[in-house]
């Protein structure tokens, strides 16, 4: 606790040090003086609870001190004793008192007496200084209900009913607080019925001290709908409420709500545009593929041959086209997904030079790659997205290289563990990149320049895919370029080292896979070229093959017949492949295997074809070696 302050005022130094000797405690500060002057500026100085003081004085007495004390509102409320050895009649008594002190104390002092008195006057000061500041602070909060911007009000819990209330309700909701006392505040809703106010009220569901937080729409100016956060809580028998406008708050709220909706019309509707797109482009796609998979298995010539890689390649850049747009959409979306798996890392480089050869050596251009010895045979990575990526650089680099080189490198430049910090990079010699062209060349359909576009051609797709398609993989595709003299694309990995290497059968013809001798298999496909393309296949491994058109004439064929597994195209005249897929399994109790073949590849028509009951799915165009995969596994 805090020291009372006590001031003595004596003109005589033996009276202060017999004072001094009888107040000697640890809970009470003392200020001396012989000179009422000093006294006045201590008192002023000091926030002085208790005064002894001497009435007899030169130049200004004891009753004259007092009487300037109790005129200045500063000093008024300071206690005051009369310290005396004057006579103890009622004159002087009154005189005193009048002058402002509260007791008297005689000399000789009594140390018993003079403590008591002391002690009762600190009490006594303590107390009103309490009083006091509890007095401003019903002033101060007065205040500030008066002046606050939200409407504070008192209600009655039984009732409801307003006891008090601030004038902020006249600017929020148009209505005069004194005609609002004895008001029930259900009155000034909406809706009151079904309030939960209401049901607060009812059910008494508040207790001492807890705050309650409602919303709800009051009646404002013009009877327009106001909506306020209520904060009640109980205390003394009352309900102290604040009403916050929050109708700011719910104007945003309701915007936010009408944006999702425009927005989840807006996803919709792409996701129908982008499932029709691949499904018109991959059908024909699938077709072009397939044929030049089935001339790849016949007899060629040189110039047939070399007409049949240009369409290949030609086919190929056009699936990477179509792949960029639907990745672009997945990635922005949320739903694409990194899948880890053994890659072989001189396999994948080889498998990029390769198909890149034939661009390389039509412009004459040195297409080379170096892997650092220390570089693991086999890593774990996503070998698809990382082929993608280098695929993407590396034909980036040919199309804007006129002459030199273009090199795609893969280095290790740290390892801890069976961890290993992989460096990927592609560098050329070709055009370079300005400064100031830097930041648009990863942004979506962006290019270097609008000459670059149209000398260069491409979608502009390629380099913004490969640096997100990076850095879902945790890593960062950067690059260093210089006008006319090249560029270098580079990102780094840390690529856990796997033994075990997976084998492919992509590059084996579809003609020397392994046979399905007499099983039977019924396919579903309205398009002729791709049911001509999957009958190739499926004859050349041996199947006992039927051929239909759509979902209702394989139901007419289950009806007739038993096979051992059923492809469905999902998109077809008359009864589509979900729909079929859904009978079999509910109104024909069909365990057969399913594989569905589609020309999207978006995650939505994936799931509702295993929904329907189909076992598993395959995306147009396909390589006739993950059909036999997928042919395999189910039956």
């Amino acid at each position: 606790m805090d020291k009372t302050k006590i001031l003595l005022l004596d003109d005589r130094e033996e009276n202060l040090l017999s004072l001094k000797a009888i107040l000697d405690r640890d809970d009470i500060a003392i200020y001396e003086t012989t000179s009422p002057n000093e006294a006045l500026r201590i008192v002023w100085d000091n926030d002085i609870a208790v005064a002894l003081v001497d009435v007899q004085m030169p130049g200004m007495d004891g009753f004259e001190f007092a009487e300037t004390l109790a005129s200045n509102p500063k000093t008024k409320e300071i206690l005051i004793i009369f310290v005396t050895a004057i006579s103890k009649e009622t004159t002087y008594a009154v005189r005193g008192l009048k002058s402002g002190a509260i007791d008297y104390l005689y000399k000789p002092l009594d140390p018993y007496i003079t403590n008591a008195k002391v002690d009762a006057l600190i009490r006594l000061s303590r107390s009103q200084r309490e009083v006091r500041d509890k007095n401003r602070l019903l002033e101060n909060y007065a205040t500030v209900v008066t002046n606050s911007p939200d409407i504070i009000a008192t209600i009655e819990p039984e009732t409801g009913r307003i006891k008090s209330i601030n004038p902020s309700v006249n600017t929020i909701l148009g209505l005069s607080p004194a005609d609002l006392i004895n008001t029930s505040m259900l009155d000034l809703l909406v809706e009151p019925r079904s309030s939960n106010l209401q049901e607060v009220l009812v059910k008494r569901s508040y207790t001492e001290g807890n705050t309650i937080v409602i919303e709800d729409r009051f009646v404002g100016m013009l009877r327009q709908p106001v909506w306020l956060e209520l904060r009640l809580m109980y205390k003394n028998r009352l309900l102290f409420v604040n009403l916050h406008d929050i109708g700011k708050r719910k104007a945003y709220e309701r915007d936010l709500v009408d944006a999702q909706q425009v927005a989840e019309r807006a996803r919709k509707t792409k996701e129908s545009f982008l499932a029709n797109m691949s499904h018109e482009i991959r059908t024909p796609l699938n077709g072009i593929i397939g044929i030049a998979n089935v001339l790849e298995a016949t007899e060629l010539d040189f110039s047939q041959r070399n007409l049949l890689e240009m369409l290949t390649q030609s086919s190929a850049s056009l699936l990477n086209i179509l792949n960029d747009i639907l990745d672009i959409s997945k990635i922005d979306e949320g739903k694409f997904s990194i899948v880890l798996q053994s890659v072989d890392l001189r396999n994948l480089i080889k498998g990029i030079l390769d198909l890149l050869k034939f661009k390389a050596d039509e412009k004459q251009i040195a297409l080379r790659s170096y892997v650092d010895p220390n570089v693991p045979e086999c890593v774990m990575a996503d070998g698809l997205r990382l082929n993608q990526i280098l695929m993407n650089l590396a034909g980036n680099a040919l199309k804007f290289t006129a002459s030199g080189s273009v090199e795609v490198r893969v280095e290790n430049t740290g390892s801890v563990g069976q961890f290993h910090q992989i460096r990927f990079s592609v560098v050329d010699t070709g055009i370079g990149i300005s400064q100031d062209a830097m930041a648009n060349i990863f942004s979506e359909y962006g290019q270097a320049t609008d000459k670059t576009a149209h000398l260069y051609g491409g979608t502009g797709l390629g380099l913004t895919i490969s640096k997100k398609l990076v850095g879902l993989m945790n890593g960062e595709l950067k690059v260093e370029s210089e006008i006319n003299k090249g560029s270098e694309f580079y990102f780094t990995f840390n690529l856990a080292e796997e033994k075990r290497v997976v084998a492919s059968k992509e590059s084996v013809p579809f003609n020397e896979l392994a046979p399905f001798t007499g099983k039977k298999v019924l396919v579903a496909e309205d398009n002729k070229v791709n049911a001509l393309l999957i009958r190739k296949y499926l004859t050349s491994w041996n199947v006992d093959l039927t051929m239909v058109e759509n979902g209702q004439e394989v139901i007419d064929a289950l009806s007739d017949g038993k096979f051992d597994i059923l492809i469905l195209d999902t998109r077809m005249p008359v009864m589509d492949g979900f729909e079929a897929a859904r009978f079999i399994r509910q109104n024909m109790k069909l365990d057969i295997p399913i594989l569905s073949l589609s020309a999207t590849v978006l995650a939505e028509e994936v799931q509702e074809a295993l929904s329907a009951g189909m076992n598993d799915t395959l995306a147009k165009p396909f390589q006739p070696a993950k059909l036999h995969e997928k042919i395999e596994a189910l039956i």
